[in-house]
Parts: structure tokens; sequence; C-alpha cells
């Protein structure tokens, strides 16, 4: 299977001297899901932002479909992310949430109504189009900010410890709902998350991050079974 998305030896260092990415590699097929494991600190969201174009490497490449994106700002990527705060305008209704990236296109009102439709569908919200931010609970929040990010057509989904902000119930039947929107979805997925239950749901391939650096990749069976390190072992008991 072709890939997608090649990450080619990302570092980056702070002004104080910390290393948030050493030497980060990997490639991701067309249509894959990737989880991001390891606890706080460890570089998740830092390779997430470089991605996304928010943050630049001190050295290494990004290539989509073949070519570097170091270049290209983070609008003409054409890719969604999803924060852990939802990040949700209070002033507007769930349909003018949804549609904000559409609109920020130049697409027509009249264009926006069916994929703002569509999203509503994919993210079990029908009925909800008038609905103000403030009236929703945690979970639907969470859907919207969803549909939000799927609504312009993105190339690559990446999603920043998006249940972080839920109890333990809610998540766990949250990330069942996740996982089987992102199932249908057939679209190149990063799922960055510090809890195992959340990375082996929703990632087939795991790559687990402490330091700045991959610590191990493979399916969750591998990480479990076949640990490295004593250090990979100690996490994931």
């Amino acid at each position: 299977m072709e890939n997608e998305l090649i990450i080619q030896n990302l570092s980056k260092t702070g002004a104080t001297g910390v290393c948030f990415l050493d030497n980060v590699s990997l490639a991701l097929p067309r249509g894959s899901r990737l989880s991001v494991l390891g606890p706080s600190g460890s570089g998740k969201t830092t390779l997430l932002r470089m991605i996304a174009g928010l943050d630049m490497p001190d050295s290494g490449d990004i290539r989509f479909n073949g070519t570097s994106i170091l270049d290209l700002p983070p609008h003409k990527r054409n890719f969604g992310m999803m924060f852990q705060d939802y990040a949700l305008f209070p002033h507007l209704d769930v349909f003018h949430n949804i549609a904000f990236g559409l609109k920020m296109k130049g697409m027509p009102r009249q264009k926006q109504a069916p994929i703002v439709a569509k999203m509503l569908t994919l993210t079990d919200l029908e009925g909800f189009e008038n609905r103000k931010v403030d009236e929703l609970s945690g979970g639907e929040r969470q859907r919207v900010a969803l549909a939000r990010t799927l609504a312009p057509g993105p190339r690559l989904l990446m999603l920043d410890e998006p249940l972080s902000a839920l109890d333990r119930v809610l998540r766990k039947r949250l990330l069942n709902q996740l996982t089987q929107i992102l199932s249908r979805l057939h679209i190149t997925t990063i799922f960055v998350t510090h809890d195992h239950e959340e990375a082996f749901a929703a990632g087939t391939q795991i790559i687990l991050m402490n330091q700045g650096s991959i610590v191990q990749q493979g399916s969750p069976d591998n990480l479990i079974h076949h640990p490295v390190n004593d250090w990979v072992k100690s996490f994931m008991a």
C-alpha cells in the first residue's frame, strides 16, 4: 500500500535546550489509522503541530503524496486538526460551527447546507443544527467539533486528545462512537492520546513515544506482548 504521509528525521529543540522531538521518522499508508501514545511531554502534540504546520522543525522533512509540505502554510495543507478543548465558537449555533471551515473557503451558503447535513448525519447530530453550543453535553460538543473538522474534506485528520476533557464513562461510550465514524471515513488519521485503551481502539498501528523519540512501533498486541525494553513494559502495564 502506498505511503501517503512520510515523516523523515524530524527534530526540534526548545530555546532552553529541551528536546521536543529527536530524529522522528514514520510512514503512513493512505487510509490508515495511527495512534500516537505516550506520557505527557513525550512529544506527541509537538509532532502533530508540525504536521499541521503550526510549528516548524529544526531539521527533517514532512512529505505528503511525495511532495514536501514544509513550506506550505497550515491553511494550504488541507489537513483537519481537532484540539482537545474542541475550540467551538459559543456565539454560533451548531450549523454555523460546522460550516465555519466552508465559509472560510468562500463557499456560498446554499452549497454549505448539504455538506453540513451530511456531517450531522455522520456524527448522529440530526436536528441539532439550530442548537447553541452552551446547550450541548460534552459528548455532543465533541461530535460537533469532529463534524466541523471533517466538513471541508481534509486530506488528513488529526485528533489531539479528543476525549481527555470527558469523564471516564462518557469517554468509553464516545470512543466507541468515534472509532465507528473513523472506520467509515477511509481517511488517513492520527490520533494522539496518553490512554492505552483509546490508542488501541482508535488506531490499527501504534507508535509509543517518550522524551521526543519513538520508542516502539507496531500493533497493540506487539506492544503488550513484545516490549522492546523495560520502560515500554512498565508503561504498557
